[in-house]
């Protein structure tokens, strides 16, 4: 993981952020304007990990990469290499206001992280069977 993983952050489900952009394609006062789409919540990455091992019935064992090892990473692969630049987003709480959104289009469907770790770990099952 990409530490530190204990800052509370906010994560959107991916399938939640179609249905919000495709209704911005349609929604002309939103052109130009910045809008952000909040998550469910906040939630560090230790509590997401610890989520998704439970439901797999594991313990967790993680491995977090502070910005020194993505560094030294950097110099054989330049996903780390520019990871370095957006560490800050790690260390630094991020918690969006998506209001100045809810009012431009209404209310906004938004999965728990309950249900988007459930979903996560199903789909993960799901590719490691076919894959076997």
């Amino acid at each position: 993981m990409i530490g530190p993983i204990d800052s509370p952050h906010e994560f959107v489900f991916m399938p939640d952020v179609g249905p919000v952009v495709e209704t911005l394609t349609r929604t002309p006062q939103a052109f130009g304007r910045v809008l952000h789409l909040a998550g469910a919540g906040t939630i560090t990455q230790r509590e997401v990990a610890q989520r998704a091992y439970a439901l797999a019935g594991r313990t967790p064992k993680l491995m977090v990469a502070g910005k020194p090892m993505l560094r030294a990473l950097g110099l054989f692969n330049t996903l780390m290499r520019e990871l370095v630049e957006m560490h800050y987003l790690q260390t630094d709480p991020v918690i969006l206001d998506d209001t100045a959104l809810q009012s431009l289009i209404g209310p906004l469907r938004k999965t728990s992280y309950e249900e988007g770790i459930a979903r996560s770990v199903e789909a993960a099952r799901a590719v490691m069977a076919q894959a076997a």
